[in-house]
């Protein structure tokens, strides 16, 4: 996770998950738990889930699932992928491969948090992250 927190940015990076049948994802406004998990939300990464918006561990859940409808076409498959994330006031957007796969509307928005990679718990994968860069707005 990142040390320091971020509030208003747009991050771009690359991200290979092989096979693409796992669960990873990038954590952002989120806050660190003693028990080293984080709570915030979550762009998701993998199968059923690419590009979908998820609030880790508050209760709310799942905020968009877009992977039947736009996450699946955009994504490539065991290949690298330009994934685009951009939180700006209560307004979040993830774009991967050029498509935009969720907007979210957030009226309860954490103002700012920290960024962490995510693995899901479960059987063995393989992701990679690089090019990571931040603009912060």
């Amino acid at each position: 996770r990142t040390e320091r927190r971020y509030a208003d940015f747009i991050l771009k990076f690359k991200v290979r998950l092989v096979p693409d049948e796992g669960n990873s994802g990038l954590q952002f406004r989120s806050e660190w738990l003693p028990n080293g998990e984080m709570y915030g939300y979550q762009a998701d990464i993998g199968k059923g889930w690419w590009g979908s918006l998820y609030d880790e561990s508050t209760g709310r859940n799942l905020l968009v699932s877009s992977y039947e409808e736009k996450g699946s076409k955009a994504v490539r498959k065991n290949d690298w992928n330009d994934y685009k994330l951009e939180a700006i006031k209560n307004k979040i957007r993830i774009t991967i491969n050029g498509v935009v796969t969720s907007e979210y509307e957030d009226k309860a928005a954490r103002p700012d948090g920290h960024i962490a990679v995510q693995v899901h718990a479960g059987g063995p994968l393989k992701v990679e992250f690089r090019d990571l860069m931040i603009q912060e707005k």
